[in-house]
This record gives C-alpha cells, sequence and structure tokens, in this order.
C-alpha cells in the first residue's frame, strides 16, 4: 500500500471521488455536483492505494489561510475500516499539511467520528452544529 498526493481531475483523482461518494455520500442520499468537484481544484488530493491501484482510503485538504488547513471529505473503504488506515491517513496528511506551510488542522467532523479525531489529538471547538442534515463538530489540532 502507498499513501500519497494525487492530482486533482487524475484518474486516481476519480477514484478518490468514487470512494467518497459511495462511502460518505450515497448512505445520506446525496451525490456530487460537477459544482462541487470543480471547486476542488485547489485543494490537495491524499489517497491510500493497495498495489492494483484501487483506492483504499482517502482525503481532501483545504487551504484555508497562510497556516491554516481544513481536513475534508475523509473516506475509507467499508472493507478497511477499523484497520488503522485512517489513523495512517490522518497521520499522513498532517505531516503534508507541515511540509507545505500548516500549522492547524481543522475538520468538521461528524458526530459518529468525533471520538477517532480526539483518540489522535485533535480537540473540540465549540457546540454541536448541523452540516449536510447531520449532527458535526469543529475540532483542530496544532501541527508541531
Amino acid at each position: 500500500m502507498i499513501i500519497k498526493e494525487v492530482k486533482f481531475d487524475s484518474d486516481e483523482y476519480r477514484k478518490t471521488v468514487a470512494l467518497r461518494d459511495k462511502v460518505l455520500r450515497k448512505p445520506l442520499n446525496m451525490e456530487f455536483s460537477e459544482a462541487e468537484l470543480s471547486n476542488e481544484f485547489d485543494s490537495y488530493h491524499i489517497a491510500a492505494l493497495n498495489e492494483e491501484d484501487e483506492v483504499l482510503a482517502c482525503l481532501v485538504l483545504k487551504p484555508v489561510t497562510g497556516t491554516e488547513v481544513k481536513m475534508r471529505q475523509v473516506a475509507v473503504d467499508e472493507s478497511q475500516q477499523g484497520k488503522g488506515l485512517g489513523k495512517l491517513l490522518v497521520g499522513f496528511a498532517e505531516l503534508f499539511a507541515m511540509d507545505n506551510g500548516s500549522e492547524l488542522m481543522t475538520v468538521h467532523a461528524r458526530e459518529i467520528a468525533l471520538d477517532f479525531y480526539l483518540k489522535l489529538g485533535y480537540e473540540k471547538v465549540g457546540e454541536q452544529f448541523e452540516e449536510i442534515g447531520i449532527p458535526h463538530f469543529k475540532v483542530q489540532k496544532k501541527l508541531s
């Protein structure tokens, strides 16, 4: 397995979109619009691929300011959940973000994923809020 940045609008990027759609969107009866995807041109796209170039996990890093980046759309294939791949992916993303000048990582974490982020050293900021019709919490971590 390899974890790496994939280029926007590449074949590998389209595989990450398919995984995000399967894991994050379809269960909510949602789908990506062309406008949503075209707005990802200035984000970093991180993917974990197996030897057959299948995307097993992915996420998006959206620069917010010169030193803050927002992690979005974290998705791990159901067959890989609970095996530590999400932790590896987020760890890679944190190092990648630091290498690109970020000092703070923020996430709008779904309520069901809150404990995952807290175990990785993220801190809850503020109260629960609703996003895309489900409960979320803002969490953040200072990168060092």
